[in-house]
């Protein structure tokens, strides 16, 4: 007291406790529980069973250690080295040695508890683990419930703990999906990473040749250079061997010079003298009438000179007026002749504009005629509208009218019709419900009767074209990259777009009628196919892929040339030679005709191929397309028909048997591949639940499938 601050007096331990399990509770009956003492009063407790009933645990036993034990509370810890000679730190405990302060009773109690359950939970390592966050909130439990006086404090923090935890495991759950999308983001990357480097293979591959050849003409000019470096220096040798002749021959020709300049001046000192001594034989009379004679016939000389120059300068040389005479007389013999020939086409122009004026007369009164007759006679039927009608379409319809008079085409369509061949365009004013029942699909499923709008091919095409894009959005849509199913998409498609229940089934009841009854054509067939589930969706992307890879690999070529935008028939044919492997010459001779074809200009060398890959509004394509496309099925069946002479007279085809004809059929196919032609030949996730199917209608279900060799042929 001697500070100033009160002193409070410290709970005795209480003493009596003992260990009563809550679960034993019976009725209150007095304070004869624990015991304290304070201020000298000695104070009673009701027993603890009777406090806090129907809880599983234990009272608290308010044990203290003694003053000087709280310096050594915790067990020291040593190193040791094991028999492999590494170092280990271990406690007094794991060592065996005994301790000397002992614990609290309780908190020996729950140690000992905690130890136990989690050797029973074998989590005795410490990590994170859910099991042992458990077995320690059971003892926090217990040990907030000992603890009266703490136990909201402890509750409190407990539950803070516990909200934290809910909170981050919420967290957790929310962030799963976007760890899930980021993996399905990152494969579809990769994927798409895989197919540009395929579709760059090719050009690597032409470019790492081109590379090659480019080594190789370097290493020619190398070699062609040395070469010419040593006819240089071969000629160097020659040309200073030639420079030493010349200059040896220069110095002779100055010694030879030289000679000639030293005979010159003993011939002229020879000549001056003779001269001195004929100067003085001469008489200088003599002289002067020689010049004097000689300047008179100079003067006459002059004299006649300048008259022939007055007298003749305009007068030609005979040689010359004999060739002019010559050259005009072959000029008028030639005039003759052009005035001959003219007259003669003068008269036939006469003759032909005589005729002309007949003939513009003989038109007027035709024409005349031809309108009346216009007038008169009944109009010339449309034969090309029959060949919607008819089987084998268009192509068929010019095989058979090809040639023909209207009479003969009349002819040719009864007998058309009389064996069955013609599709009836009309039909029933309603179509009969097919139910409402699972088999039938959704965009089919009503009762009663349906308004036959009778669809013409052209409208069907065109939606038909509009569904291929409308559905490969929703496709490139999704996530998980899993195609929907054609007749689950054309419900949703035709809701999208009418909305009314009795438009959706009346429009997919006329598109079903449709696709029947135009079948014939590639592209309404196609569709059909794949909404009755006959033709694997696959082949019309993989058709379009094809087409659009090989437009790329044409537009590579065209840069490399210049981007011209057009190619000529060497360079075309060749790439597409590269491009499609395994085409034999006959079928590239018809993809090269039916480019042809499509050319305004038919002699011309260049070929505008951009123009070959445009389609219409109904989503045909030209010749060369449907010739590609051609090629590509025959090359389907072509890989079906190996597999179907390595089946043999195998009937009927288990799965095992189909797997071993695939794999003699294409050695280096994978089995992501081979999983997926099991699956759409036997029609099941599970193929080897299901039965064997008869060989014919294994056949069939591969013609109709996106198979294809993946690698060479055995």
């Amino acid at each position: 007291m001697a500070d100033g601050r009160l002193v409070v007096a410290r709970l005795p331990p209480l003493q009596g406790a003992k260990n009563f399990s809550p679960r034993n509770a019976g009725k209150f009956e007095g304070l004869n529980g624990p015991t304290y003492k304070l201020g000298g009063n000695v104070h009673a407790l009701p027993p603890p069973k009777t406090l806090r009933p129907y809880v599983d645990t234990k009272t608290g036993e308010l044990d203290a250690w003694p003053a000087h034990a709280s310096g050594h509370s915790v067990p020291s810890s040593s190193l040791v080295m094991t028999k492999d000679k590494s170092l280990v730190l271990v406690n007094d405990e794991q060592m065996g040695k005994p301790n000397m302060i002992p614990k609290p009773r309780f908190l020996d109690q729950l140690e000992n508890y905690l130890k136990k359950e989690l050797r029973a939970l074998d989590v005795v390592e410490v990590e994170p683990s859910e099991l042992r966050l458990q077995a320690h909130r059971e003892v926090f439990e217990y040990l907030i419930e000992d603890f009266k006086t703490y136990k909201p404090l402890l509750s409190a923090i407990k539950n803070e703990y516990e909200m934290m935890f809910a909170y981050q495991r919420q967290q957790i759950r929310e962030l799963e999906p976007l760890k899930q999308m980021l993996v399905t983001v990152s494969e579809q990357c990769d994927q798409k990473v895989m197919s540009i480097r395929d579709e760059e293979k090719q050009e690597m591959i032409d470019l790492k040749q081109e590379n090659k050849n480019l080594y190789k003409r370097i290493e020619d000019l190398k070699n062609e250079s040395k070469d010419l470096q040593t006819q240089v220096g071969k000629l160097q040798d020659d040309l200073a061997n030639q420079y030493k002749l010349y200059r040896d021959e220069r110095d002779a020709r100055k010694l030879l010079q030289s000679d000639i300049n030293d005979l010159r001046y003993q011939q002229e000192d020879y000549q001056m003298s003779q001269k001195k001594e004929d100067e003085e034989e001469d008489d200088p009379v003599m002289l002067k009438i020689a010049l004097k004679r000689a300047r008179e016939d100079e003067r006459g000389a002059t004299q006649r000179l300048n008259e022939m120059i007055a007298n003749y300068g305009d007068v030609i040389p005979r040689r010359d007026f004999e060739g002019l005479e010559k050259k005009h007389i072959e000029l008028e013999k030639e005039v003759d002749v052009i005035r001959g020939d003219f007259d003669k086409l003068k008269l036939e122009h006469d003759a032909l504009l005589d005729v002309h004026k007949q003939v513009v007369k003989q038109r007027d009164e035709f024409y005349t005629e031809c309108e009346t007759l216009r007038r008169s006679s009944t109009p010339r039927p449309d034969w090309d509208k029959a060949a919607d009608n008819v089987r084998g379409g268009v192509t068929r319809w010019k095989e058979l009218t090809e040639g023909k008079t209207s009479n003969e085409i009349v002819d040719v369509l009864l007998t058309e019709m009389a064996s069955g061949e013609v599709v009836d365009t009309g039909g029933a004013e309603y179509f009969d419900g097919q139910g409402t029942g699972p088999e039938v699909p959704k965009y089919l499923q009503h009762d009663g009767p349906v308004r036959n709008r009778r669809l013409g091919k052209r409208d069907a095409s065109l939606l038909i074209k509009d569904i291929w894009r409308e559905k490969g959005a929703n496709d490139a849509a999704k996530a998980d990259g899993i195609r929907d199913k054609m007749a689950d998409f054309l419900y949703t498609y035709l809701q999208r777009r009418f909305g009314l229940e009795q438009m959706i089934i009346e429009w997919g009841y006329n598109l079903h009628d449709a696709c029947q009854r135009y079948t014939h054509d590639e592209h309404v067939g196609m569709f059909s196919g794949v909404l009755t589930g006959e033709i694997e969706e696959d082949i019309y992307h993989n058709q379009l892929q094809l087409i659009q890879r090989l437009m790329n690999h044409l537009t590579t070529i065209d840069m490399d040339k210049g981007n011209q935008g057009k190619l000529n028939k060497a360079d075309f044919r060749q790439g597409l030679a590269d491009y499609l492997v395994g085409v034999d010459a006959d079928t590239l001779n018809s993809m090269m005709r039916a480019a042809e074809s499509e050319m305004d200009d038919k002699e011309a060398e260049d070929i505008e191929y951009k123009n070959l890959f445009m389609e219409d509004d109904e989503g045909r394509t030209g010749p060369f397309l449907d010739e590609v496309r051609k090629w590509d099925n025959e090359e389907r069946i072509k890989y079906v028909d190996e597999i179907k002479a390595q089946l043999g007279d195998t009937s009927p085809v288990a799965v095992d048997d189909l797997k071993r004809a695939i794999i003699q059929a294409d050695i280096e196919i994978d089995n992501v591949k081979m999983d997926k032609y099991i699956q759409w030949v036997f029609r099941s996730d599970k193929p080897y639940e299901t039965e064997p199917l008869e060989q014919s209608s294994v056949i069939e279900r591969l013609q109709k499938g996106n198979v294809a060799r993946s690698g060479r042929k055995v």
